[in-house]
């Protein structure tokens, strides 16, 4: 059964023998919950969102969901007559290097982000400018809400792997009691915050059984599909 926030901080601050800790602990367990966010790409985290492209935006910039952090790899799409056309990911500063003028208006085939402006203020640029309305799906890692006042909460933290917040909690708060097993809960070793996370990054994709692959840039290698003959149908 998956434990209550104020059930995790309780653990965490008799583990930690500080049972006046839990204001700190409420807050720290917002901080690691958010940094598990920050730092790895976790399904659990992982959002679905459309980003309508249209003639009168152009190439944009569109706004991304609130919750934005980061594109997952080859998940920005939108379909034409049912037929996938995958955009690609480039760099803003090579967006910001592509010719812009009237009449270019087509079938977007890059993006490019720009993270300048935090959480809740990204944005998306596209090249060529949309030459129609297409709703395009992105698939992107988000950055949960933070739990309010999780010392009291009966809210379940969305990290899956409970074990390890509850050891990564104990430790953080014998670092702030001077407690000298803090190495021992915060590391690598089979028992510590990072070893138990570690194993969970290993196996947290749904993929046994398939064959990995390596990623190439698909603007130097593959097709891309603004590069093959255009059909009089479908366009490409």
């Amino acid at each position: 059964m998956a434990l209550q926030a104020q059930q995790i901080v309780a653990l965490a601050t008799q583990i930690a023998k500080v049972p006046g800790y839990t204001s700190q602990a409420g807050q720290m367990l917002n901080m690691i919950l958010a940094d598990l966010a920050e730092t790895y790409d976790l399904e659990v985290a992982r959002k679905s969102a459309t980003v309508n492209l249209n003639t009168t935006t152009g190439s944009g910039p569109y706004n991304l969901p609130s919750d934005y952090l980061r594109m997952a790899m080859d998940e920005v799409f939108y379909l034409v007559d049912g037929v996938p056309y995958v955009m690609v990911s480039i760099d803003l500063s090579e967006y910001d290097a592509l010719v812009q003028q009237a009449g270019i208006s087509n079938y977007p085939a890059q993006f490019a982000t720009d993270v300048s402006g935090g959480v809740g203020n990204m944005l998306m640029y596209v090249w060529p400018p949309s030459g129609g309305a297409y709703n395009t799906t992105i698939r992107y890692y988000s950055q949960p809400s933070d739990i309010t006042t999780p010392e009291t909460s009966t809210s379940i933290p969305w990290f899956p792997n409970q074990t390890y917040l509850i050891t990564r909690l104990a430790g953080e708060l014998m670092k702030i009691a001077g407690d000298s097993r803090q190495q021992a809960f915060l590391g690598n070793g089979p028992d510590g915050a990072q070893g138990i996370l570690h194993r969970y990054l290993e196996l947290q994709k749904d993929d046994d059984g398939r064959a990995k692959t390596v990623h190439l840039d698909r603007r130097r290698f593959g097709s891309r599909f603004d590069r093959q003959p255009n059909t009089k149908t479908l366009g490409w």
